[in-house]
């Protein structure tokens, strides 16, 4: 059976055609990242306390290998097998539970020690124990042995502070050379040992966002309502009333040079052109009437960063809105769709040869006050939306909150619609999204990544709605 060595074995499958090949090559598949020992046994105390010091010393070797050469093989990761003999083939191991192995090793390699597992494999010819050792990284500290051990009988020993490595064949003790390696693998941190945290201080609210174009096309309607209402109607033939009355309209007449049938165009066209900005002025609502967050970057290490820029990808169940990107101009109260809609048409017989401009409807923005808001890009993509900022600089234990306040929500109907086309059922809107965030800083080679959760301020089933009062 082949075997790939390039990366680390899956399945029952794949780790059986390791242990194969190595039962096949005997004492030469002993190499850096793969060593063989044969019998171990747990069942006494001092058997197990043998048997971890064996072990400890293969882990901390695999865990001082140099990564680029530990990258050649199995992904990065270094096989210890239990119960294979370079010469004697497959000779076994005894099952112990696993919590009393990990106590056992840990002992000697220290909480704080290489990062490690185990694995039980059912071979034809008996059980064999895996020991696997994660990869080592560039920013990895010296392992050493944490705890002394002495055995006279077998000559095994070990003391609290000794460094061992791993090179084809055997592990040893470190050698000058070897120490010079590891410490420049400890100053080649891509991360500069920085530790970075970005969270976001609000939720998310549920809302309907038809609620919202449905109330303020309910709006528009019935101002063009009162619009049509206001030509006069036409008088009844004779009488003193209907002289008054057709003086009057006269002079309406006279007042606008537009007739009822052009003026009822004009409003019907207002209409139609308010109704295709409805989706705009919906999101000005929103960001009126929702409850602005911030997002923070948080350094929690003692490094100093430079020219720090972060990103933030928020799913495609959330619409992010910056506070500060809206045409609405907000002197507080309630929202007003009026400021923002096309303007309205003067009612018949009032009709302005010089019409003065509508400075409310003008774009007011807070990049020229707030540095932030400079900076910070948001952006609607296929998987969601992103929000995108540059930091400047980043001291130790700083901490910085985005000046540009953003309301974040999921509409109810792009939920359903969603839903419904990939299951055709609907189901309930989640109580809270994870998003994803990158971070990177000049003369760092290194991409901070994590994430934070956002979640909804309404209960399990509530939403926002809005209707006329």
């Amino acid at each position: 059976m082949d075997v790939d060595l390039s990366k680390l074995p899956t399945g029952t499958t794949g780790w059986l055609a390791l242990i194969d090949y190595t039962l096949q090559l005997g004492d030469l598949a002993e190499v850096d990242y793969l060593e063989l020992k044969g019998r171990l046994t747990f069942e006494s105390s001092s058997a197990r306390k043998r048997a971890a010091v064996v072990l400890c010393r293969a882990v901390l070797g695999m865990a001082n290998r140099m990564p680029d050469v530990a990258e050649r093989h199995l992904g990065g990761a270094g096989v210890v097998f239990v119960g294979v003999d370079q010469s004697e083939g497959l000779v076994g191991v005894d099952e112990i539970d696993g919590a009393t192995l990990r106590d056992s090793v840990q002992a000697y390699i220290g909480d704080d020690g290489p990062d490690w597992d185990h694995q039980f494999i059912r071979h034809s010819d008996g059980l064999v124990l895996a020991i696997i050792v994660s990869p080592p990284c560039w920013g990895d500290r010296i392992h050493a042995v944490r705890k002394d051990y002495s055995d006279s009988e077998s000559k095994l020993s070990v003391r609290d502070g000794d460094v061992l490595v791993r090179v084809p064949g055997k592990t040893r003790p470190a050698t000058s050379h070897d120490l010079s390696q590891l410490e420049s693998r400890r100053a080649k941190s891509p991360d500069n040992g920085a530790k970075l945290d970005v969270s976001y201080s609000g939720g998310f609210d549920r809302v309907s966002r038809a609620s919202v174009t449905e109330l303020i096309d309910g709006m528009v309607c019935t101002v063009a309502s009162e619009l049509v209402a206001s030509i006069p109607a036409p008088s009844p033939p004779g009488g003193y009333a209907s002289g008054l009355q057709g003086f009057m309209q006269q002079r309406t007449a006279l007042a606008d040079s537009r007739s009822p049938n052009e003026f009822r165009a004009e409003v019907q066209g207002w209409v139609v052109s308010c109704q295709r900005n409805l989706p705009e002025v919906a999101q000005d609502f929103l960001r009126h009437e929702l409850s602005p967050g911030t997002f923070v970057l948080q350094n929690t290490s003692d490094r100093y960063l430079d020219s720090v820029r972060v990103r933030v990808n928020l799913p495609a169940g959330l619409t992010v809105l910056a506070t500060s990107d809206a045409d609405y101009c907000d002197h507080g109260g309630a929202f007003d769709p009026f400021t923002v809609l096309p303007d309205r048409p003067a009612r018949f017989g009032q009709m302005q040869l010089f019409k003065p401009p509508n400075f409310a409807v003008a774009r007011v923005r807070q990049a020229g006050l707030d540095p932030w808001a400079t900076a910070i890009d948001v952006e609607r993509t296929d998987e969601g939306c992103v929000v995108a900022w540059s930091v400047g600089d980043l001291p130790p234990r700083g901490r910085m909150a985005t000046g540009e306040g953003f309301v974040v929500f999921a509409d109810e109907d792009h939920h359903a619609h969603n839903e419904h086309a990939i299951a055709h059922d609907h189901q309930p809107m989640p109580s809270s999204f994870r998003c994803s965030w990158e971070v990177t800083a000049r003369g760092v080679d290194h991409v901070f990544r994590g994430e934070l959760v956002v979640h909804c301020r309404q209960e399990a089933g509530a939403m926002l709605q809005w209707a006329a009062g």
